[in-house]
């Protein structure tokens, strides 16, 4: 038999903190907030912040800061389980990317079980225990190509669509391995707009990603080729390095070489549409 759901109860003090929230329709506060709001001493708000967690209250998105389960979500302690609405407070600034970008943009066959939160700041560890986050720390001058959405009435933050790609071929591992990279860029390409593309490919300042997206541009959906300067521009010089398609660490450095964007496919066609090639 399940265990019966405990009733968020709330004591005097811890009511004043949560009405006080819900009048004003805050939902993020910080542990210096709680104690000012209810007036206590920082030794007590931290003890009333543990009691707001454990009557259901309050989520713990990061040291020192919660997330407050209103009242509209009923009498009975279920923690609200909306990881979109969890994963936009565990950083700032912040937006979703990698495969939970994708997702949102419906260029995956189907969900991570990990949520991607890309930020320029502190690394976070996300906390909340029936969901998986994942933050990704970039530099200052990598966080760019991001636009704001609305999900389930949630406003959120998430790479546009060009960013998407670009992050899912540099960092394959986090959508799903180079087949669910080939496979966002096979959705994404009808609707890419390939001068945008091509300026976040240089803002990134990496030429083996450059070489690499070149490559699968051309690859994938050959039927839908990217425009010919934009190909013209970026195709390998003949004395640039060689390098590999997917990580060598999983896939090695041998394969044949493509002379003209000095690419090794280190991982056969079976493998890189995986998800079945789109044509």
């Amino acid at each position: 038999m399940a265990p019966p759901v405990k009733v968020r109860s709330l004591s005097k003090t811890e009511a004043k903190v949560v009405l006080s929230l819900e009048a004003e329709g805050k939902e993020q506060l910080s542990l210096e907030e709680l104690r000012r709001r209810a007036s206590v001493s920082p030794g007590f708000a931290r003890k009333l912040a543990h009691g707001l967690i454990r009557k259901g209250w309050l989520e713990r998105i990061r040291p020192g800061t919660y997330l407050l389960n209103p009242p509209r979500n009923g009498p009975d302690a279920i923690p609200d389980t909306d990881p979109f609405r969890l994963g936009s407070r565990l950083a700032e600034p912040y937006y979703f990317g990698f495969a939970t970008a994708a997702e949102l943009k419906h260029l995956l066959p189907q969900a991570s079980r990990t949520y991607y939160v890309v930020t320029p700041g502190r690394r976070a560890t996300g906390r909340i225990p029936w969901a998986r986050f994942r933050v990704v720390q970039v530099a200052p001058a990598r966080f760019f190509g991001i636009e704001h959405t609305t999900r389930r009435g949630i406003d959120l933050v998430s790479s546009d669509l060009e960013r998407t790609v670009l992050d899912c071929l540099n960092r394959p591992e986090f959508a799903g391995g180079m087949a669910g990279a080939a496979h966002v860029l096979a959705l994404a390409k009808p609707r890419l707009n390939w001068t945008r593309f091509g300026a976040y490919l240089a803002r990134f300042g990496n030429r083996a990603l450059e070489l690499r997206a070149g490559y699968l541009a051309e690859r994938v959906r050959p039927l839908l080729p990217p425009p010919e300067a934009w190909s013209a521009r970026r195709r390998a010089g003949r004395h640039e390095a060689w390098v590999p398609l997917g990580p060598p660490l999983l896939h090695g450095r041998r394969g044949p070489h493509d002379p003209t964007w000095h690419v090794i496919r280190n991982l056969s066609d079976r493998e890189l549409f995986a998800e079945g090639e789109i044509q």
